[in-house]
């Protein structure tokens, strides 16, 4: 008998630029979707605040199931008065604790059904969209369809409950176009971010699980990004130290990492020139099943940029 659960968490954090300056973020966060379709609530790219819901879900192999979302640049009367462009960005990884269902598709598709991007067993890819400027408010609906094909071996395989799978969708609005719209890297600025992570191992001693990390960027702009720094936020999964190439500063706030170059006075380790990259990386605490979120690089000659393409790939056998 098929009985296998699937969980799935979404958690959508949609930084919005409006006209009086002010952010919007929404949090939702999905761990259970009821059985069959699920619509999701409205996210909205105007006003300040936050909105929660959980719904839930149960796949078996050879099974497809479909939620839908919106988003929307009004609420009630009020229309965002200018462009709007945002960037969902799709992490499907194993969930925490659990190893990932590997034949699991995940495909994100429009209205009228045509497939965006997808990923099978883990990985990340992007969405794009926009908000023209118009009287009238206007919305974009997405359906997000989840496939398990059947092999024959899933049943015996992926039973039990150490399996599991779940999505985190990062969205980000602005009011200026994200570099992803255009592929052409001459036409504006645009850095690659790439996060990877070795398979956990459990320390004999502590029964602590531990792993390591790597992360690299990537300039795939016309400028040099001179004294780089990167920051961001991974939830659960401890950082503990970086080996080479970068300093990690101390920080009170739980889950954030700020990295600066490492001050060699060495260009191809304290600058990132174009099509250029820098690696660095380290030990970590946990399973090393989560996606880096709320990316920020910047430089002595450029402004921090949240537009950023990322890029996570979970239990590597080495990161040589």
């Amino acid at each position: 008998m098929k009985k296998v659960v699937f969980l799935l968490t979404l958690l959508l954090i949609m930084l919005s630029s409006v006209v009086a300056g002010t952010l919007a973020m929404y949090t939702v966060s999905i761990d259970n979707l009821a059985e069959g379709s699920v619509v999701a609530k409205e996210f909205i790219f105007v006003g300040e605040g936050t909105d929660t819901f959980q719904q839930g879900l149960i796949i078996a192999p050879s099974e497809t199931t479909q939620w839908q979302f919106k988003v929307k640049n009004y609420e009630n009367n009020i229309v965002s008065e200018t462009d709007m462009y945002y960037k969902l960005t799709f992490n499907v990884q194993a969930l925490t604790g659990k190893k990932a269902i590997e034949p699991l598709k995940v495909t994100v598709m429009d209205s009228n059904g045509n497939a965006l991007n997808s990923v099978t067993g883990v990985g990340t890819f992007a969405v794009v969209g926009s908000f023209p400027l118009a009287v009238k408010g206007q919305e974009q609906n997405y359906l997000v369809e989840i496939s398990w094909p059947d092999d024959g071996t899933s049943d015996v395989k992926y039973a039990g409950g150490n399996y599991g799978t779940m999505v985190n969708v990062d969205a980000v609005a602005s009011q200026i176009p994200f570099s992803a719209v255009d592929p052409d890297p001459s036409h504006g600025n645009q850095v690659s971010v790439r996060y990877e992570t070795t398979t956990p191992w459990q320390n004999g001693q502590s029964g602590i699980y531990q792993f390591n990390y790597r992360v690299t960027i990537t300039n795939n702009s016309s400028e040099p990004i001179n004294n780089w720094s990167l920051g961001f936020f991974l939830p659960t999964d401890k950082l503990t130290d970086v080996w080479s190439n970068a300093k990690l500063v101390p920080n009170s706030s739980p889950g954030y990492y700020k990295f600066l170059n490492p001050g060699y006075n060495n260009q191809a380790t304290d600058n990132i020139m174009p099509g250029q990259s820098v690696s660095f990386g380290g030990p970590a605490k946990g399973m090393g099943t989560e996606a880096i979120q709320t990316i920020s690089v910047g430089g002595s000659n450029i402004s921090d940029t949240t537009n950023v393409d990322l890029t996570c790939q979970f239990g590597k056998a080495s990161l040589n």
